[in-house]
């Protein structure tokens, strides 16, 4: 029986030092990987202490019995038989409450994991909303430059029609004044262009001078 748990505590060995083989390259930059890496370590060490124990025990009681033997054989194989069911019993309790670590252990895990995946998941949703935020605004402002620019030339032509005057003085047929400049245009003249609000208009000359006009040039 002692064998049986020897050889038990063996496995478990075995499955510790690979997972801390496995585990050795990996660096342990948060708290979850240093327990668990520590499980391990205990583990492992349980498990050497199993094996020594039990394996002494299996030595002293194969002893025992070779030395007893003569005196009194039936007894001691019942008293033999006793302690290594007593000692089976308990092996075979930690041996389940290992493998209840265990599973509560590779759940720890896996539920890391998936906050490690959702957290990514999350940082990766977060930059595409960025990128669209950022793209939206730069389309909104290319759209505003456009518009302001599209009213600057707006602004620029109504200035340069401003200037240039809406009516020519020699197409209205009777004396126009400028009120602006004060210079009237009778009939017959070249005329020039002015702004119609700015029109002054006179029966004769005389009622234009009379009112502070002078005759254009040309």
């Amino acid at each position: 029986m002692t064998s049986f748990i020897s050889l038990v505590a063996f496995g478990f060995l075995i499955y510790y030092a690979i997972k801390l083989f496995k585990g050795r390259k990996l660096k342990a930059t948060d708290q979850a990987s240093k327990r668990l890496k520590k499980r391990y370590r205990a583990g492992l060490v349980i498990s050497i202490l199993i094996m020594f124990i039990f394996g002494s025990m299996g030595g002293h009681n194969e002893t025992t019995s070779k030395q007893s033997s003569s005196a009194d054989t039936t007894k001691v194989v019942k008293k033999q038989k006793y302690i290594g069911k007593d000692k089976y019993d308990i092996a075979k309790k930690e041996n389940v409450a290992l493998l209840a670590k265990q599973k509560k252990l590779q759940a720890k895990e896996d539920k890391l994991q998936e906050q490690q995946d959702k957290i990514a998941s999350d940082e990766a949703e977060a930059k595409r909303k960025e990128q669209e935020q950022q793209a939206a605004a730069q389309k909104q402002q290319e759209e505003a430059a456009a518009q302001q620019k599209q009213q600057e030339q707006s602004q620029q032509a109504a200035s340069q029609t401003q200037t240039r005057g809406d009516m020519n003085t020699s197409d209205t047929g009777t004396i126009v004044g400028n009120a602006n400049s004060h210079i009237y245009h009778v009939p017959g003249q070249a005329g020039y262009r002015m702004n119609s609000a700015n029109a002054v208009y006179f029966h004769s000359e005389q009622e234009a001078i009379a009112a502070g006009y002078r005759r254009a040039k040309r």
